[in-house]
């Protein structure tokens, strides 16, 4: 098991939540039997109960973005002594239930992530705590989104650091400039697209360097590789360089970016 390798052993599972991050009664009903099956199969874990969770103070600031939203859920978490946070989203299939789970030990001080990816019928009981039909999971032209209802994400296999443009050099711009891109099934990129920047300079370097990046596929529950649209973070700093002595002499010294961008494993915890 993931989490115990990682030397953790105190997990809370937050509720699940659609695709599209609304909350629903089927994802808080979901979340209490995954944690009750978790700390029933694996005792050596001390899973911390759900229903403590009400027992915490909530955060007297409302969240503006799922960013703060999961960075008030880890300090809830931490307070009830959890080392490992889990969240997940579920949709419909066509068989069931695509559920995707991603567990990170970050409100621990670690740097470990792990996801696992399941689909599973749908029972009477959860057709009764429904009350709505159930969103199916969208595809567009043959692509899932990344790590919703049962599809894992793509992990970055030869990603280079992008290089400045002349004039992001030149005007010495920094920042992270968010894209969307398609990894197909052999791992190639396509489709990218820009979602944020901090200047369009920095936009024709991210797309350039990131359509000949790399991937492993995304997988789905089943283990098949699948393409998946995903979100990339593409960070460029103008770092202080040695020179190197023969590029010294030839007067040439390039500056590079870095590149951060979502990668998780799909790990079994």
């Amino acid at each position: 098991m993931q989490l115990l390798a990682a030397g953790k052993k105190k997990p809370y599972i937050l509720d699940l939540s659609l695709a599209n991050d609304q909350p629903c009664p089927l994802g808080i009903w979901l979340a209490d039997r995954l944690s009750e099956s978790l700390a029933h199969a694996h005792p050596e874990l001390e899973v911390i109960a759900r229903d403590r969770w009400n027992l915490v103070c909530q955060p007297a600031e409302f969240a503006h973005d799922r960013n703060q939203k999961y960075a008030q859920n880890e300090q809830r978490a931490q307070s009830l002594g959890a080392e490992v946070l889990i969240q997940g989203n579920f949709a419909g299939v066509r068989d069931g239930i695509g559920i995707t789970l991603i567990a990170s030990d970050h409100l621990a001080g670690g740097e470990s992530q792990f996801e696992a990816l399941a689909e599973i019928p749908v029972t009477t009981e959860m057709q009764a705590i429904l009350t709505s039909s159930l969103p199916q999971r969208a595809e567009l032209e043959g692509a899932f989104r990344a790590s919703v209802g049962g599809i894992g994400s793509p992990l970055c296999k030869i990603c280079p650091a992008p290089e400045y443009t002349y004039v992001a050099k030149a005007k010495k711009l920094q920042g992270v400039v968010i894209t969307q891109l398609r990894v197909n099934t052999n791992g190639s990129v396509e489709n990218v697209k820009i979602i944020r920047t901090p200047n369009p300079a920095l936009s024709d370097a991210a797309v350039r360097s990131v359509r000949n990046w790399r991937f492993t596929a995304a997988r789905n529950a089943q283990g098949e590789s699948v393409s998946a649209i995903v979100d990339v973070a593409v960070a460029f700093r103008l770092d202080v360089i040695a020179p190197d002595p023969l590029a010294a002499a030839a007067g040439s010294a390039k500056s590079r970016g870095s590149v951060a961008t979502a990668k998780v494993t799909c790990k079994k915890f």
